[in-house]
């Protein structure tokens, strides 16, 4: 198989699970802070700091997959 279509193909699917990344880790983040208000009553700020956790960690991963894809891949220096 050629490496530049296995490279491509390796990139497609990346890009397939970008939204699907973004929407767990928001549903992760606000059922995380759902879990700490219902066992720690520490109120309902609890439950939108998990949502904007989980949304900000979902940015992080959309963004390192999109850099990963963009940019080339590293080679290692020549001796």
């Amino acid at each position: 198989m050629d490496k530049g279509k296995l490279s491509t193909s390796a990139n497609l699917l990346r890009l397939s699970t970008l939204g699907i990344n973004f929407v767990l880790t928001t549903f992760l983040g606000a059922g995380a802070g759902w879990l700490l208000n219902r066992f720690l009553h520490w109120g309902p700020w609890v439950i939108i700091a998990g949502l904007l956790v989980g949304i900000f960690a979902g940015y992080y991963l959309m963004i390192g997959d999109i850099r990963a894809i963009t940019l080339p891949p590293k080679t290692p220096p020549k001796p």
